[in-house]
């Protein structure tokens, strides 16, 4: 986890009511013209569109259950000890285990992902503290906003371009308020680069996943095989591995 060292120095009204605040935040997401959710009209979709939004990717992954979330969670909070009623942004929340169990603990929890299946199943848990969108990381949510943004569950890296990869690194910096906290969950990319390429076979609930890993340049890229109900399935995920490139590079250039 790397506490981030991006500061927000925009300023706000002090004698703004929080409704308003949060009223005009509100209106800059959901202005149409600033929806940037999907891949744009006629072009393939990218590979986290098709795999997060998939009932496999739940099923493969479903050891990473609400229990495992709520012991990391609860060594987080013991690191950070956060104020009750901090504002918190969970980026990247799938099915919202991680904002749904913050709520909970009493913060004001905002989360978002790009999965429209997701939001949809997290959009039953809103309360007037807990809310959830679907949003694009690549793009700005919301700005000098939050006293903690998280990333957890290595919900990073996912773009082919270091652009794009930046470009979210510096969205997350965006919407913290001046001295707010930054936190990430990563795998340790110098064991991933010793372990090298992989094969595996992981049995789920009477499927077989053929999991082979590739370590490419920058990138891991894994291939997701398996057969269900008479069907061929392949998915594919790409995750950045030099984030610390990524961290140094947005510091130097924070616009």
């Amino acid at each position: 986890m790397f506490p981030s060292t991006f500061d927000n120095h925009s300023n706000q009204n002090p004698e703004r009511s929080k409704k308003a605040e949060k009223n005009l935040h509100l209106k800059q997401i959901m202005d149409p013209r600033q929806e940037n959710c999907s891949s744009q009209s006629g072009s393939e979709k990218e590979w986290f569109e098709t795999w997060f939004d998939s009932p496999y990717y739940h099923i493969l992954y479903q050891h990473r259950d609400d229990k495992e979330a709520e012991h990391f969670l609860d060594s987080l909070n013991e690191k950070f000890d956060i104020p009750l009623h901090s504002r918190v942004l969970d980026v990247a929340c799938g099915k919202g285990r991680h904002s749904i169990y913050l709520n909970k603990k009493g913060l004001e929890v905002t989360g978002f992902d790009l999965s429209a299946e997701s939001i949809a199943y997290d959009k039953q848990f809103e309360n007037d503290t807990l809310e959830f969108y679907r949003h694009d990381m690549r793009h700005i949510f919301r700005v000098n906003y939050f006293d903690y943004v998280l990333n957890l569950f290595s919900s990073f890296g996912y773009f082919d371009s270091e652009h794009d990869n930046i470009r979210c690194m510096q969205a997350n910096a965006a919407a913290l308020k001046k001295n707010g906290h930054f936190v990430m969950d990563y795998f340790n990319a110098a064991k991933v680069r010793k372990n090298g390429n992989q094969d595996h076979l992981i049995e789920v609930n009477g499927i077989s996943f053929q999991i082979k890993k590739t370590i490419k340049d920058s990138q891991i890229l894994k291939e997701i095989r398996f057969k269900d109900k008479g069907k061929d399935f392949h998915f594919e995920e790409h995750v950045w591995l030099s984030v610390r490139k990524l961290f140094r590079i947005t510091s130097r250039n924070p616009d």
